[in-house]
């Protein structure tokens, strides 16, 4: 192989591959990256062997290249975002490949090429489209309740739905559940979901794409292939039934008071009482009172906090203990100056919403 390539075009493309490789395998080659230029082009390729591949497609007149070559992509990564030069050039010398940028050069060892990993093949031409903005927004909004614990199997992944007129994304690690929904005319005749492993979708957002981008969704084969312009990602479905999550949404009547909340004054005292909240068991109290929502924390050994919001609420006291994190984290999705929080009493599910295409359930500590 022989490739000559500006350096920029180059690492922004290696930054989002090399993401994908595991640290550690069993299977060294898929550490690598596998670099494919035929002349103005080049394709860049990762996968880590189970969950998600990715390809990215770069095409410019400042690229001259032919062949293919199989290099750690950690490694890689590291020698061009070190050096200072416009363009890095890469040629197969010998058992090595010599990496060439200004005054620089390494000589890095690679894997044969043909035995990389076959990537599934995308077709552009299927599957829902959406401005790329748009779908991120839903990864955004109900990402972060998802479990991070192995083995919980469906829980560690994100439900997606496609149907004739919306798009939907779940996530849930069992004591929270977050919803967000897009309208729009998806050509589909009727429903298609997969639960897509978080990973995939963390890829997605590291793309280098504009928000009106239109991005393609497909489910199909077992896969959940994305499609943008230059990029084309596949993430392998999640195994096991991810639960019926409309089954445990509560409606109105099970969350019947009501409180409108800054959400900006919200994170901040929440913040505040992460503080005191201790690191072990931490929770923190919203205790509601007409017109003011305090929000409390104490544990032994630290001491106490706490902050007084402005709400509106006109109804009896009463005292709701949460995880802060579980709050904290939501808040930091919302775009919205508002939040309304309805719940029953302090034993039962909460139910927070910016808008009416997306909420958040979760559950209190009652310990």
């Amino acid at each position: 192989m022989k490739l000559v390539i500006p350096r920029e075009l180059l690492l922004q493309r290696l930054q989002v591959a090399a993401s994908v490789c595991p640290t550690r395998s069993p299977r060294p080659i898929l550490s690598d990256v596998l670099l494919s230029a035929d002349g103005k082009h080049l394709q860049i390729t990762a996968t880590d062997g189970d969950a998600v591949s990715i390809r990215l497609h770069v095409t410019d007149d400042a690229i001259e290249g032919d062949g293919q070559a199989a290099l750690p992509a950690a490694t890689l990564l590291s020698a061009v975002r070190s050096m200072d030069s416009e363009s890095v050039t890469i040629e197969a010398k010998g058992g090595t490949h010599e990496i060439r940028g200004g005054k620089a050069l390494f000589k890095l060892n690679g894997d044969d090429p043909d035995l990389f990993p076959v990537f599934h093949e995308v077709n552009v031409d299927h599957g829902v489209t959406v401005p790329y903005g748009d779908f991120t927004t839903l990864c955004q909004r109900t990402m972060f309740a998802a479990a991070r614990e192995m083995g919980r199997y469906a829980f560690n992944g994100v439900l997606l739905e496609l149907d004739p007129s919306e798009i939907t994304l779940v996530a849930t690690d069992g004591r929270r559940l977050a919803l967000a929904r897009l309208d729009v005319t998806t050509g589909i005749a009727k429903r298609k979901s997969a639960v897509v492993p978080l990973k995939g979708l963390t890829q997605l957002q590291r793309v280098d794409a504009a928000d009106d981008q239109t991005l393609r969704v497909d489910v199909r084969d077992n896969v959940v292939a994305f499609a943008l312009p230059d990029t084309e990602i596949v993430a392998q479905v999640v195994e096991g039934e991810f639960p019926d999550f409309r089954a445990v949404l509560p409606g109105d009547t099970d969350v019947p008071k009501v409180v409108a909340i800054d959400r900006e004054q919200l994170a901040n005292a929440i913040q505040r009482a992460t503080i005191t909240a201790g690191n072990e068991g931490p929770s923190v109290e919203l205790n509601l009172n007409a017109g003011t929502l305090s929000v409390l924390s104490r544990h032994e050994g630290v001491g106490e906090s706490r902050s007084e919001v402005d709400v509106e609420y006109d109804g009896d006291e009463v005292g709701i203990r949460f995880n802060p994190t579980f709050l904290a984290e939501y808040l930091k999705t919302v775009d919205e100056g508002q939040v309304d929080f309805r719940f029953r009493d302090r034993a039962s599910a909460g139910l927070f919403r910016s808008s009416d295409r997306s909420l958040y359930v979760v559950m209190p500590i009652t310990s």
